[in-house]
């Protein structure tokens, strides 16, 4: 694959200049090596940054390639885990929403919640619950839960069927893009002086009390760097125990993987309105979430042990009629296979503890020794990223001596000022003739950086939209390409835009959009470009377990 392009405004910087960067380290020691690009990595990424230490990062697929892509889309306490007791867990989560929605307002979205009820018994249940999750944020809020009538319950939920919900809750959390989360705490800490690079997986490692050293391949061009380090964290995620028996060959695995799968569906298939639903699904013990996202509607979660490949979960047979039957049995609707937009699987890297279900396993994280001069940090969950990423970093500045306590509850993510960036894209775009969606997307996506997107578009001319019927604009795709390593064509769809799973077609033909922009960023030959189609498209029918249209070329 040739050289990704070298124009990087506002971004994580050039791949390749990164990889690069990795190599002079064989005579440049880095005082921190993260390995993992997830949202726990880039936390720990930004927090040590921000502490005036150098730092790389390094990831063996792409950025949010793993779990921290794949996760419900939600900033929550998890109201759920009172059930079992987590008071302490919930606390740090609704202390961290709140925080977000302060740090990353473009991002991090409240969202209404309908609870709705069928009866006294789980009136009482939930109510006190609801009770209890406002008090352990400390009544912060000004969004209070408050009961429902019958008719109000409905009226939120216009997809409930009339005359069967005794009332209701309405609550209120936050809902995220989580892959554009992640990107955001990597620009954060590319901006403090960290080294980012994805498709750079360890091959090596090797540690004592003086530092460590990793091996590093390229995995686009083969080539191999050494980075030395005083020090290492892994939060590789589900991947932790393969990452540490390079140290440790012979060690126990500490994980015990859960498996999570969502649905998409159009908003027109499940009209829930702007408000989501929590539903309770008193035959398998879980909670089902149908969330407004994008321009769809997300609905899962399942949670069930994992024993498959961790490198490529899919959504199987049995996933897809367990949401689609408590779906279809909630709103009296009568979906089938056919009917989903999308659909992708992911794993949690729970820690293990008792024997059960993992449902019942904590998500509280572990931060632990591996080996002398190494650390690992798994468990957590989305919201808490940043006290992840604190604990970590507390455990390496002790032993560096270097500063302790967290800077990073104070480090915008992505935006200054929402209003007046608002102001000015607006202004941009009046100039361009760009639709309202088109700045609103772009506001979400970007932040502040929607600026250089439109720079880009200016640049280059792509102000239409990627796909057609879509707000996002084509410039995005070059913009991605630039300024955030988006090497891959699953790299864009998947993750630097969603479109991969929003929309069953989107940029799947052979003659697609956002395949032909990429291969003239990046340079590819005809063989190359048709490759990329073939993959991405192999890897989401894949993972969905669903059969995809195949879209006419041109």
């Amino acid at each position: 694959m040739t050289s990704s392009p070298t124009a990087n405004p506002g971004g994580i910087g050039s791949r390749d200049l990164s990889f690069e960067k990795l190599t002079s380290s064989t005579t440049e020691l880095f005082d921190l090596l993260v390995v993992g690009g997830g949202i726990t990595g880039a936390g720990i990424a930004l927090d040590a940054s921000s502490r005036g230490l150098r730092v790389a990062l390094v990831e063996r697929y792409d950025f949010a390639a793993g779990t921290s892509s794949k996760s419900s889309k939600l900033v929550h306490g998890g109201l759920r885990y009172l059930e079992q007791r987590e008071f302490g867990l919930v606390r740090e989560a609704v202390t961290e929403r709140d925080l977000l929605r302060r740090l990353a307002p473009h991002l991090v979205e409240p969202v209404p919640f309908a609870l709705p009820i069928t009866g006294r018994q789980m009136r009482v249940k939930f109510g006190v619950g609801l009770w209890a999750y406002d008090a352990l944020a400390s009544f912060r809020s000004n969004q209070i839960h408050k009961h429902l009538s019958a008719e109000e319950t409905e009226d939120m939920l216009p997809a409930l069927p009339k005359g069967k919900v005794a009332g209701g809750f309405l609550y209120y959390d936050c809902k995220t893009d989580d892959a554009r989360l992640v990107m955001e705490v990597l620009v954060a800490a590319v901006r403090l002086g960290a080294v980012v690079c994805n498709y750079a997986p360890v091959i090596g490692m090797e540690s004592d009390d003086h530092g460590c050293e990793a091996t590093v391949q390229d995995s686009l061009s083969g080539d191999i760097a050494r980075i030395r380090a005083k020090r290492a964290v892994v939060a590789g995620g589900v991947w932790a125990d393969r990452i540490e028996n390079l140290l440790h060959p012979d060690a126990e695995d500490r994980l015990r993987p859960s498996k999570g799968i969502h649905l998409l569906f159009s908003r027109a298939d499940v009209p829930v309105g702007d408000a989501a639903a929590l539903i309770p699904d008193a035959e398998r013990e879980r909670m089902l979430f149908v969330i407004p996202w994008l321009d769809s509607v997300l609905v899962g979660t399942t949670d069930t042990e994992f024993s498959g490949s961790i490198d490529s979960p899919t959504v199987d047979e049995g996933d897809r009629k367990y949401v689609l039957d408590a779906l279809n049995s909630v709103f009296h609707l009568e979906l089938t296979d056919t009917d989903i937009a999308g659909a992708y699987a992911g794993l949690r890297p729970l820690v293990k503890g008792k024997e059960g279900a993992t449902a019942d396993l904590s998500r509280r994280h572990s931060v632990y020794t591996v080996a002398p001069s190494v650390i690992g940090i798994t468990g957590g969950k989305l919201t808490t990223w940043r006290k992840m990423a604190e604990d970590a970093v507390d455990r390496v500045a002790e032993e560096l001596e270097a500063p302790r306590g967290s800077r990073t509850e104070h480090i915008k993510l992505g935006t200054s000022d929402l209003a007046a960036l608002n102001l000015a894209l607006g202004r941009r775009a009046e100039r361009l003739s760009l639709p309202d969606a088109t700045v609103r997307s772009l506001v979400r996506s970007y932040g502040d950086r929607a600026l250089n997107v439109l720079d880009v578009a200016e640049e280059t001319g792509l102000t239409d939209p990627l796909v057609p019927g879509h707000p996002m604009l084509a410039a995005e795709a070059a913009y991605t390409a630039r300024s955030e390593m988006a090497v891959r064509l699953t790299d864009l769809l998947s993750r630097r835009t969603r479109l991969a799973l929003t929309n069953r077609e989107a940029g799947l033909g052979p003659g697609s959009r956002a395949v032909e922009i990429l291969a003239s960023e990046h340079g590819w030959s005809d063989a190359t470009t048709k490759i990329e189609s073939v993959t991405h498209r192999d890897a989401v029918e894949r993972e969905r377990g669903l059969s995809l249209p195949v879209p006419e070329a041109g």
